[in-house]
């Protein structure tokens, strides 16, 4: 029987693990430089105040706790008949922050709604309990508060427990049949889009004590347990949650770069030189991970814009509006959107210059530094007194002298051949001029690189993209100007309800949808302009490490590290 493993979990605990490890390696450095650069170590891989915190909410008794207990193998979660959750109880767990809160609308204590609901408003991911009995009509109606007026839908999965109560237990024919009355209630989403998931967390708890091994396993199999936390680990990855791990990552990524480069070659020129690649990668990284969150500022001021449009929309629909009065409000607003969304555009770009802007500047700064000027024309005499020429670069590959060495790394540097080997050489004499003296020039420039093609990515999002919002101007809208009985008001009522719900899903749905285009579209742009270029750093430092001759334990441990830390990035992304 194996027991899924919550995926932000096992991130939070390997990357701490990381972070410890690489405290331990400079501390116990031999030299004052690497044991100052402990302290900008982050102390954890995720901060307390940014942690993802997944909070339980839902039905009365429908057994949230015993959930948490499972998924979280804390013992002090308490369990069992009648209100076990008084209060919202958030728990640290390795990097993660869950929530427990009480009932929702228990009649027994309605108080619990107002801390349910505090809690729910800071979920990264919302976790709805109910039981196999489903929503009563008062459950639904907080289900619908919060899945549509709130606009939590996008944050929630939805869970089905106790299916051991079903004549037939957690067969596939008993969720089948629960799948079809959910929808219902559900619309205008479905049970897929919630990743509804049908478990009995009892079950699981059983199967852990269980000593025989056939009655282990099958009572895990009929907990369901497993795709819950399958579904738990998919919408942590389509929420795009797994940014929060990396920024610790890049950070101690950047730490190691620079304890590697105090690790000396025995050669000041070479030192010099990791040292301009690593004030450039340092500046490369920083603009990388503030592009984000300064383009997502923008992105929360339009979607916030479209949501309120929505909200406005459906407080338009009621029993004496004008059917055609309000087709032509809700048209004026989905062009509003229109508007908003190409006003994103704007402004995305917009932030992302003024980036690209700093850290061109930067650079420049860095290729002015007395650094750069005093080790430029040192590489050019160190060149031209190793006497290099195009027919001693092509054997160069079995020669071990450091200087030739650098010779080799600086000319293929700076005239990359399509073919990733010395054979593009040959095109230096494309160049005025002394090859060599341009060879070192163009290194020297790559400092102060220009990152201007950011101007030609295109962002432009049209309404037409933007989801559920074009179903609303096909609605049918119900409007009757005079009750005559009240079974037709109570028709009425809730033909309305059903139709605001609609309205405002539309306009969510549209801010959600802009929202995820517009974050995607901003991680795709660092990655092919700015990671590319760290790409690239990276690969030349490692260049000129494989010129060190003589390297201590500290340099492979080091070494060794950084690679866990790139592996652990990528498995991320």
């Amino acid at each position: 029987m194996e027991i899924p493993e919550f995926n932000i979990l096992n991130w939070a605990t390997v990357g701490n693990a990381l972070l410890d490890k690489a405290r331990n390696i400079l501390i116990n450095a031999h030299s004052d430089q690497l044991r100052l650069l402990t302290g900008r170590i982050p102390s954890s891989i995720v901060p307390p105040d940014e942690a993802i915190e997944v909070v339980f909410a839902g039905q009365y008794g429908a057994g949230k706790s015993t959930i948490l207990k499972q998924l979280t193998g804390r013992d002090d979660i308490s369990v069992g008949a009648g209100i076990s959750t008084q209060l919202a109880h958030r728990y640290d767990w390795n990097g993660i922050k869950v929530t427990d809160t009480p009932g929702i609308h228990t009649k027994i204590r309605p108080d619990h709604d107002e801390v349910s609901y505090r809690a729910i408003a800071e979920a990264d991911l919302l976790v709805f309990v109910i039981t196999n009995e489903l929503f009563d009509s008062e459950l639904a109606q907080h289900f619908r508060k919060l899945a549509i007026e709130r606009d939590k839908a996008h944050e929630m999965m939805l869970v089905v427990n106790k299916m051991r109560r079903c004549s037939n237990g957690n067969s596939p024919e008993a969720q089948e049949t629960i799948r079809e009355d959910l929808r219902r209630v559900l619309l205008p989403f479905s049970p897929e889009d919630l990743r509804t998931s049908f478990i009995d967390a009892e079950a699981a708890i059983d199967s852990m004590s269980e000593s025989d091994e056939h009655i282990r396993v099958a009572l895990w199999k009929k907990s369901g347990f497993e795709y819950f936390v399958e579904n738990l680990n998919d919408f942590v990855r389509s929420k795009g949650l797994t940014g929060r791990y990396t920024t610790a990552l890049y950070s101690l990524e950047q730490v190691l770069q620079e304890a590697l480069a105090q690790e000396s070659t025995g050669d000041a020129d070479i030192d010099s030189l990791e040292e301009l690649l690593l004030q450039r990668r340092r500046a490369i990284l920083e603009t990388q991970e503030r592009i984000p969150r300064a383009a997502a500022n923008e992105i929360q001021k339009i979607s916030s814009k479209i949501r309120e449009e929505g909200r406005r929309a459906s407080e338009l629909i009621h029993g004496s509006a004008d059917q055609e009065a309000v087709n032509r409000e809700i048209q004026a607003a989905q062009n509003r959107v229109q508007q908003y969304s190409e006003e994103l555009s704007k402004s995305v770009q917009n932030v992302i210059g003024t980036q690209i802007a700093n850290l061109d500047e930067r650079l420049g700064e860095i290729l002015d530094s007395e650094l750069a000027k005093e080790l430029i024309p040192r590489l050019i005499h160190r060149i031209e007194d190793q006497d290099i020429s195009l027919e001693a670069i092509s054997n160069m590959k079995t020669i071990s002298n450091i200087a030739s060495q650098l010779g080799t790394f600086l000319i293929k540097n700076s005239f990359k051949a399509e073919s990733g080997t010395l054979a593009g050489l040959s095109k230096l004499s494309e160049y005025s001029g002394t090859p060599i003296h341009k060879a070192v020039l163009e290194v020297g420039h790559f400092f102060g690189k220009s990152f201007k093609p950011w101007e030609a990515v295109k962002w432009t999002r049209g309404i037409a993209h933007a989801g559920r919002v074009l179903a609303v101007a096909g609605t049918v809208l119900t409007f009757v100007l005079q009750i005559k009985d009240d079974c037709d008001a109570t028709q009425l009522e809730n033909d309305l309800r059903e139709n605001r719900s609609t309205i405002r899903n539309g306009f969510n749905d549209a801010a959600h949808v802009i929202e995820m285009h517009y974050e995607e579209a901003t991680k795709a742009y660092v990655a092919s302009i700015l990671t590319t270029d760290l790409e690239l750093i990276d690969q030349q430092l490692e260049e000129i490490r494989n010129m060190q001759q003589q390297r201590s334990n500290t340099y492979n441990n080091l070494i060794s590290l950084l690679k866990e830390t790139r592996e652990l990035i990528s498995m991320l992304h």
